[in-house]
């Protein structure tokens, strides 16, 4: 079997039928929440398939028996800078940028508060070529380019939210502002990702969203393509092995542990507190109402866990009324709070977030819109109020407090953190949520602790196809 390497895609230009069956079986993944749903991404008229794969398959198709020659289609766009300065970046965060030089694209898996913007930052520095830098919200993409731009004395572009300021070297773009334009035909936008020679995307499990997925395609002059997670390969409807095919495989992992004993992030020690309830409801939305938002018996255990908690204090939702209703519950306990959500601004967000440092709160509920880039070093403890099985979500509210935090004088004062989370019982879907955070927190190597003695497998009760 002959392979034609791409930027985007590759290309079978010769192949038995065996060859063709075994590929064409190779790359069909079992997608969706229950895995019930086929993605086929060879495309049997063209001959094509996402580049990302090549290495997968060049791996696998030796196992299986099949000669495979590769003709690399590709043009390296610069050659790596080895006397460009990156004396900054830590041993691991080098070791990111090593890993991209070699292998020209794939996935770094590094966990939140690991640096990763600072490694982009000197990957950029060490291949001086046109990169853009892609996020899915302007607010990461301003702190993206004040990163590159504290770092290398030098201006960085930004697109997103009505603004559009690209950069020759280093843009940071929204995938939203740039799929409306290319949609839209604008010329702009086209010659902006056709021009670029890099990739960096943040977050990088959000890659396999149609609107992001078609911006990605269209960098067809990227030769080297990155993508940035914590939690690279873990949607809950098996759709991350699109994110390789988009980038490659993971290149570069390390692991929270790592990190922790290295005095770079604090260390979590989780709570999962017994919550018992038996909802009459019958649909997944009325279960989740009346088991978390309006429960009595539920929110008086958020409200005891935020008393326990040590402050600062950063409690999670995601309900806008289940976020109302805790902020009166705290407040009537005497325990001054903020509450943020989506309508909020920018600056005040921020304006919240300084109260909690400062001492004017000693808690801050928030929505989602706190899951990821945010950083508060200052946090001793994080309640997740919100549930859900999503382990990409839980994973990004537990690193907001992971952020190791230093005095003046640089000595560590805190370096570890409490994490209070609620262990649903009584309803099908919110034990299985529960279990789905657990084993991601459990996987990552957090210490979880089950107050009451309480298992931490369940046993199933009822089946569900809509939560």
């Amino acid at each position: 079997m002959i392979v034609e390497h791409g930027n985007v895609s590759a290309r079978i230009s010769a192949a038995t039928p065996k060859e063709r069956r075994w590929l064409r079986e190779y790359l069909s993944f079992r997608t969706g929440r229950r895995g019930d749903q086929v993605t086929r991404v060879l495309n049997d008229v063209a001959d094509t398939f996402p580049a990302g794969f090549v290495p997968m398959i060049a791996k696998h198709a030796l196992a299986a028996g099949i000669r495979m020659e590769l003709l690399d289609r590709r043009a390296i766009p610069c050659p790596p800078d080895l006397t460009a300065d990156l004396g900054w970046l830590r041993d691991y965060q080098l070791g990111a940028v090593d890993a991209a030089v070699v292998s020209a694209r794939g996935i770094w898996r590094v966990p939140t508060g690991g640096g990763k913007t600072e490694s982009a930052v000197g990957l950029s520095l060490r291949v001086p070529c046109r990169w853009l830098f892609l996020v899915h919200r302007f607010g990461l993409a301003d702190q993206a380019a004040a990163r590159f731009e504290l770092r290398t004395g030098k201006a960085a572009g930004r697109i997103g939210e009505g603004t559009w300021a690209p950069n020759d070297r280093v843009t940071c773009a929204t995938f939203q502002t740039l799929s409306k334009r290319l949609q839209d035909g604008d010329p702009k936008a086209l010659a902006l990702i056709e021009s670029a020679e890099g990739v960096i995307v943040d977050e990088g499990h959000v890659l396999p969203a149609g609107s992001f997925a078609f911006v990605m395609n269209r960098a067809r002059r990227a030769y080297y393509r990155i993508a940035m997670s914590g939690t690279p390969l873990d949607r809950g409807d098996q759709r991350s092995i699109l994110t390789i095919g988009m980038t490659g495989p993971v290149i570069y992992r390390i692991r929270p542990e790592v990190l922790i004993a290295a005095g770079v992030l604090s260390r979590p020690r989780i709570r999962m507190i017994r919550v018992v309830q038996e909802p009459t409801a019958n649909t997944w939305s009325e279960v989740y109402r009346q088991c978390v938002v309006d429960s009595p018996i539920r929110n008086a255990a958020v409200l005891s866990a935020i008393k326990r908690a040590a402050k600062p204090c950063l409690v999670f939702v995601k309900d806008i009324d289940h976020g109302r209703t805790l902020a009166k519950l705290v407040s009537r306990a005497g325990i001054a709070c903020d509450f943020v959500w989506g309508s909020n601004s920018s600056e005040e967000r921020k304006a919240s977030i300084k109260r909690l440092i400062r001492g004017d709160h000693e808690a801050l509920i928030a929505s989602v819109i706190f899951n990821e880039g945010v950083d508060i070093p200052e946090l001793r403890s994080v309640v997740i109020a919100s549930g859900g099985k999503s382990t990409i979500a839980a994973l990004q509210r537990i690193g907001r407090g992971m952020r190791v935090k230093k005095d003046a004088t640089g000595n560590v004062v805190k370096d570890e953190f409490e994490v209070y989370d609620f262990q649903d019982e009584g309803d099908r879907w919110l034990q299985r949520h529960t279990r789905a955070r657990v084993a991601a927190y459990m996987r990552e190597g957090f210490e979880t602790i089950v107050e009451g003695g309480a298992q931490l497998v369940l046993p199933a009760t009822r089946e569900s196809s809509s939560a």
